[in-house]
């Protein structure tokens, strides 16, 4: 007898609509808990570049202070004004206009940070601020043209100047098209001396701090202590021209000095102000920022800290006992 075998044809079973929509939503999940995850180290890793960024600036203050016995100022010169007697436009004593110059103390310290070939090209001699070009438009302009190629000059950007983290334009016009000029993240801290006392000479060359207009410092003048005083600290752009942190130049409460009159990472336009202009130091790190302090050291200083511990820490002989917390 014939015996027919019949082969039954086998099918594995697919997966159904409910089944996968239920993996969609598993790896959603699991995507939505990575990602914080991956965003905190990646800022993690960005705060630490801007950390690193902060100890070179501090490491290029201390050889500059080794070698020419003093700190850079703040900022090269007044704006032709005669404050306390440090800069006469006139008579026997009268300052030269290259000591006029509106250039930042970070200027000074490019032959620290492995870029002399920018400040070989500045030129200090013809001046930045002489007392004719005074009052020649917006300070970003009339003055400028006494530096040999300044707009290109200063479309450049050296990376230490920069946090990871900002967001801010590379290249900002002030006086649009043209000229295009770099921007930074740090500051110098001038002190606890801010907007709520206007554009005066305390505020300019008789501040807290250990960087002012046309004064230069030295290591021995910090007696509160290099490790309990802000030497430089991050900054956000602002709302305005002046205040969109032009890593090259400083003036008062914009650019690259600034004081603890107001808060850490008080929003442009907010708080005491001049000319919209707070002069707050700011970060793109969330919950604080990161500071440079006169021994090296860089630390994250919460946004949360006492307006008087805050305060303290950017005076070089105030004599404030600060006990942390920050």
């Amino acid at each position: 007898m014939l015996y027919v075998t019949k082969c039954r044809q086998s099918r594995s079973p697919g997966f159904t609509l409910v089944e996968l929509l239920v993996v969609i939503a598993i790896i959603g999940i699991l995507i939505a808990l990575l990602l914080p995850a991956v965003q905190a180290a990646r800022e993690a890793a960005r705060r630490s570049q801007c950390t690193n960024n902060l100890k070179q600036i501090t490491l290029a203050m201390a050889n500059y202070e080794q070698a020419v016995k003093s700190l850079p100022p703040g900022r090269m010169g007044s704006d032709c004004s005669d404050y306390y007697g440090l800069a006469p436009t006139s008579g026997a004593n009268a300052v030269p206009d290259y000591k006029r110059q509106g250039t930042s103390g970070f200027v000074m310290l490019l032959p620290y940070l492995e870029a002399k070939n920018i400040y070989d090209q500045i030129g200090f001699q013809l001046g930045a601020i002489a007392p004719a070009n005074c009052g020649i438009g917006p300070s970003t302009t009339g003055w400028l043209n006494l530096i040999p190629n300044y707009d290109q000059l200063f479309r450049t950007r050296p990376q230490v100047f920069v946090c990871p983290s900002s967001t801010d334009e590379p290249l900002y016009s002030v006086n649009n098209p043209t000229p295009v000029y770099s921007t930074g993240c740090y500051a110098l801290c001038s002190g606890s001396i801010g907007p709520s006392q206007g554009i005066s000479g305390a505020v300019k060359a008789g501040n807290t701090g250990m960087f002012m207009y046309i004064r230069s410092l030295k290591y021995a003048d910090c007696t509160d202590g290099l490790s309990n005083t802000f030497f430089v600290g991050e900054v956000i752009k602002s709302h305005t021209a002046e205040g969109v942190n032009r890593w090259w130049i400083a003036g008062r409460h914009t650019d690259s000095l600034r004081t603890t009159d107001n808060p850490l990472n008080t929003p442009p336009g907010q708080g005491v102000v001049y000319g919209s202009n707070n002069g707050a130091f700011g970060s793109f790190h969330p919950g604080g920022g990161n500071f440079g302090f006169g021994d090296g050291t860089v630390r994250f200083i919460s946004d949360t800290i006492d307006l008087a511990v805050y305060r303290a820490l950017s005076t070089r002989d105030g004599g404030e006992t600060n006990t942390g917390g920050y």
